[in-house]
C-alpha cells in the first residue's frame, strides 16, 4: 500500500461522518484507529524519489499524477496493481499487471457495497 492510500481512506471516514452522516465522528475515528494498527502490520510505500517519471507517466497516459503514482510504483516495485477504477486499468495494463477485487471476489455482492471511495483507486 502507498502512503497516499491511507489519506484516500480517512478521507473517505471524513466524508461518511461530515457530509453524509453515516458515521459519527467517534465512529469515523475508531475506524481510524483500527486502521492504524492494521497499517503497522504493512509495508507502506512511498512514491518520493520517483517524481520524474510519476509525472512522465502520468503526461503520457493522460491520467493524473495521483494515479500514475500507483502505476509507476507497481512498476518499480515489481508488484500488481490492484484498482476498481476500469479506466486506470486500462491505461496501466500495458505496463503493470493489473488486477480488480470483483472479477476475483467469491461474494461480489458484498464488494460492491463497498461505497466508491473506499475502493482501492476509485474516486
Amino acid at each position: 500500500m502507498q502512503w497516499l492510500t491511507i489519506y484516500e481512506v480517512v478521507n473517505g471516514l471524513w466524508k461518511e461522518a461530515y457530509l453524509i452522516k453515516t458515521l459519527t465522528i467517534k465512529e469515523a475515528i475508531d475506524v481510524a484507529k483500527i486502521l492504524r494498527e492494521i497499517i503497522s502490520y504493512m509495508k507502506i510505500l512511498d512514491p518520493h524519489k520517483y517524481e520524474e517519471e510519476i509525472l512522465e507517466t502520468a503526461y503520457k497516459l493522460g491520467i493524473t499524477v495521483y494515479d500514475a503514482s500507483y502505476i509507476v510504483l507497481a512498476k518499480n516495485k515489481n508488484l500488481i496493481l490492484v484498482t476498481e477504477d476500469s479506466k486506470l486499468r486500462e491505461k496501466a495494463e500495458n505496463i503493470v499487471e493489473t488486477k480488480s477485487l470483483m472479477k476475483y471476489s467469491k461474494n461480489k455482492s458484498k464488494l460492491k457495497r463497498i461505497p466508491r471511495y473506499y475502493q482501492l483507486n476509485q474516486y
